[in-house]
């Protein structure tokens, strides 16, 4: 069916101000016009008609780095992202517990407690998850998804005690004098060994979840996103999402390190490539260099100002030897894939740059220079390594949304100046690189304009204003969640602004992102996405 948009300003993002009266969708699912209404008349005379009563209108956002997959915690985890202590936490779980009717042959999965804003001012231990039940096994997970706290039961299904090491790249937490684990586990090395507990005893069914995992992105008008960190088992999900004809949006999938991402690759062969199979496609490998800088694991140059007790002199640490990561990219680099590295501290930073210069002299792809690796967070980068990714042809993704909820707990971290200096979309800029910003979901909900609110403002929960000189325009912050991400997948010829030949894809708003007062760009509301011309979410 082809369809003519209009009553509306439609912003095409292929230069500042430039925006049309109309836009044609046909019935393939690409714009065939975009214009004034009376040739968008003439172009498609016979269109069904759409009145969008006044909206502004941009592409459909595209988010850079997040987990699909991990949109099932809003659906199926308790939820602590409110509590302000052990207490608060205590509560929810028990109510989770009662309305869920969890028993014993079940699990529960809890997310969204910062340590930060917990009246404490420390993570939990399994003390605190024992007192809720020492019958059930019980899991909660950071706000950062980088570390987690288990109860006895669960430590002891897992099979971690005082005669466990930590393990390379990862620790458990230790009561004081002994070696007995505490129940908090660091990093993907340590808390993927609790998860390997956790996962079967959920009784996972993505299909009946899938609708309500789209819904987080659909509403925020999303209509390309990532699972970017892909294990085995949900490689095989999202392959049998994609041939059920379940997906609504596109999906670029990242297999992670730690898996055994040749034998991913060789069983879902179809999906891998720049072109997508029903809304699904493999799009690269991922690697983590390091942590959270929240959670003091972000691997740095200089030490923390503010360090884990006890710790004068902490940068944290790395996650993978340099031999690994070579060795990782090249692999990616020789099989033809874009390469994602997630990289807080600029010490990772140093290393990601290192490794992947090494892994593209090592590799004899003709094409090795035209895979756009990315570095994925780019928390605490110079102003040097945005220079040095331009020379590699490698995308910063930014998670810009950590000025707003994370900004304080930085400047306590790392003090006025480097705190200040986080998510430094300005220096990138600068740099002459197409960045692009993201909310890291399941961290945060795919809301990519709160996204670019904070580039354009850089102010803290506190009102603190961070460095100005890291600002960025509307127009720069907006082309970041459309043009930019289009370019960062290698998409731009089908998505990322609105031009004849490319994908119907579009986010209309309530309101004007140019026309608001900058400080209120946040409040700019998605009425509708559009995916390839058909309307897959209206706001109630």
């Amino acid at each position: 069916m082809t369809t003519l948009f209009h009553n509306a300003t439609f912003y095409t993002m292929v230069a500042e101000g430039d925006r049309a009266e109309a836009l044609v969708a046909a019935d393939d699912g690409t714009i065939s016009f975009v214009g004034a209404l009376d040739d968008a008349r003439r172009h498609a005379a016979d269109a069904e008609a759409v009145d969008l009563q006044g909206a502004a209108v941009l592409p459909g956002f595209i988010d850079p780095h997040g987990h699909f997959s991990g949109a099932m915690q809003y659906v199926l985890y308790a939820d602590l992202s409110l509590c302000a202590s052990f207490d608060d936490i205590q509560r929810a779980i028990r109510a989770f517990i009662e309305a869920r009717n969890v028993g014993p042959d079940d699990v529960v999965m809890a997310t969204g407690y910062d340590q930060n804003e917990l009246a404490e001012g420390r993570h939990p231990d399994k003390s605190v998850l024992d007192a809720v039940s020492t019958e059930v096994p019980i899991i909660a997970i950071h706000a950062s998804n980088h570390m987690a706290v288990a109860n006895s039961l669960l430590l002891q299904l897992a099979g971690i005690d005082a005669s466990m090491p930590d393990p390379e790249g990862g620790r458990f937490g230790r009561v004081a004098d002994t070696q007995e684990p505490d129940g908090y586990a660091e990093e993907p090395a340590a808390v993927n060994q609790l998860y390997a507990v956790t996962q079967p005893r959920m009784h996972l069914d993505v299909f009946a979840i899938a609708d309500d995992m789209q819904q987080v992105y659909l509403e925020h008008g999303v209509t390309t996103c990532q699972d970017g960190a892909t294990p085995a088992s949900m490689a095989d999900a999202l392959c049998a999402l994609a041939d059920a004809g379940k997906l609504k949006l596109d999906v670029v999938s990242y297999p992670m390190h730690g898996e055994d991402v040749d034998a991913i690759l060789a069983s879902h062969a179809d999906f891998d490539g720049p072109a997508y199979r029903r809304h699904l496609r493999i799009g690269g490998l991922k690697m983590f260099l390091d942590g959270s800088p929240q959670g003091l694991t972000a691997w740095m140059t200089e030490p923390y100002t503010s360090g884990p007790e006890g710790e004068d002199d902490w940068v944290a640490y790395g996650t993978m030897t340099d031999e690994e990561a070579v060795a990782f990219a090249k692999k990616a680099i020789d099989g033809g894939h874009q390469l994602l590295c997630h990289t807080n501290g600029d010490a990772a930073g140093d290393q990601l740059l290192r490794v992947y210069a090494a892994a593209l002299d090592a590799s004899d792809n003709p094409r090795k220079h035209e895979l756009r690796p990315v570095m994925i967070h780019c928390q605490t980068m110079r102003p040097d390594q945005y220079e040095r990714m331009a020379q590699l042809n490698m995308v910063p993704s930014i998670f810009s949304s950590h000025i707003w909820y994370w900004g304080d707990v930085h400047l306590k971290n790392f003090g006025p100046v480097r705190g200040g200096r986080i998510s430094a979309c300005g220096d990138a800029l600068r740099a002459g690189l197409p960045f692009t910003l993201h909310t890291d979901t399941p961290v945060l909900r795919p809301n990519l304009l709160e996204a670019a609110w904070c580039a354009v403002n850089r102010v803290t929960k506190k009102g603190v204003q961070l460095d100005e000189d890291q600002k960025v325009g509307v127009y720069d912050a907006l082309r970041a969640i459309t043009a930019n991400g289009a370019y960062q997948y290698g998409e731009e010829d089908r998505k990322g602004t609105l031009e004849p030949g490319k994908l119907a894809d579009l986010a209309v708003l309530d309101r004007d992102p140019f026309a608001v007062d900058p400080a209120d760009l946040r409040d700019v509301t998605v009425l509708a996405t559009v995916k390839e011309g058909e309307v897959v979410y209206e706001r109630p």
